[in-house]
C-alpha cells in the first residue's frame, strides 16, 4: 500500500496550533509537531499557505505579533540562562579565592602563635631582654655598612630623626636635627 504523505490541511492545522502557542511555524517546528513528513513537502505547503494568506489580505497582524513574542521569549530565556551560568561561575571563583585567603590567614595566625610562644619561651629563660617596643637596635647602627655616616632612612630613624652632616669648618661629623 502506498503512503499518502502529508496534506496541506494537516500542515495548516499544525501551523495554526504553533501560532496559537506563540511559536514560530518553521519547517522543523511543524515537522516536530506532526511527528512525520519530509521537509520539502512541509516547506511547499507552508509556502502555499503563506501565498494564500497574502492573497487574502496579507499576513495577519496577530501572526506577526505571536511570532515576534515567541522569538523574544526564546531570546530572553537564553539570556537568563547565560546570565545564571555566568553568575554561578563568578560565585564559584569568588568562593575559591575566599577559601584561599582563609587558608592564608590561618597560616599567618599559626605563624604569629608560634612566634609569640617562642618569644614567651625566650623571655622566661632570660635570653630575651628589651625595654619595650621592638627591642634594642643600637648594634645595627654601629655595624651598618656605612658606619656613622650612613644616611639610610632606617639609620635616620634610629638616630632620633637626625642625619649625619659634615661641617666644613671642622673635620668632625656633627649630628644636626633634620626637619621632617
Amino acid at each position: 500500500m502506498a503512503r499518502t504523505g502529508l496534506t496541506k490541511a494537516e500542515v495548516k492545522a499544525s501551523r495554526e496550533r504553533l501560532l496559537a502557542e506563540g511559536r514560530y511555524p518553521s519547517v522543523d517546528a511543524v515537522r516536530h509537531d506532526l511527528g512525520t513528513g519530509s521537509k520539502s513537502t512541509i516547506h511547499k505547503h507552508l509556502k502555499e499557505l503563506q501565498e494564500d494568506n497574502s492573497q487574502a489580505g496579507g499576513i495577519r497582524r496577530d501572526d506577526t505579533e505571536r511570532s515576534l513574542n515567541a522569538l523574544v521569549e526564546q531570546l530572553a530565556g537564553r539570556l537568563h540562562d547565560d546570565a545564571d551560568r555566568r553568575f554561578r561561575e563568578l560565585c564559584a571563583s569568588h568562593e575559591q579565592a575566599l577559601q584561599a585567603k582563609e587558608r592564608e590567614l590561618a597560616e599567618l595566625r599559626d605563624t604569629v602563635e608560634r612566634l609569640s610562644a617562642r618569644i614567651d619561651e625566650l623571655e622566661t629563660h632570660g635570653e630575651l631582654q628589651h625595654e619595650g617596643g621592638f627591642g634594642d637596635f643600637s648594634n645595627l647602627f654601629a655595624s651598618s655598612r656605612g658606619g656613622q655616616r650612613d644616611d639610610t632612612a632606617f639609620n635616620i630613624i634610629l638616630s632620633g630623626g637626625r642625619s649625619a652632616t659634615i661641617d666644613f669648618d671642622s673635620p668632625q661629623i656633627q649630628l644636626t636635627p633634620r626637619l621632617m
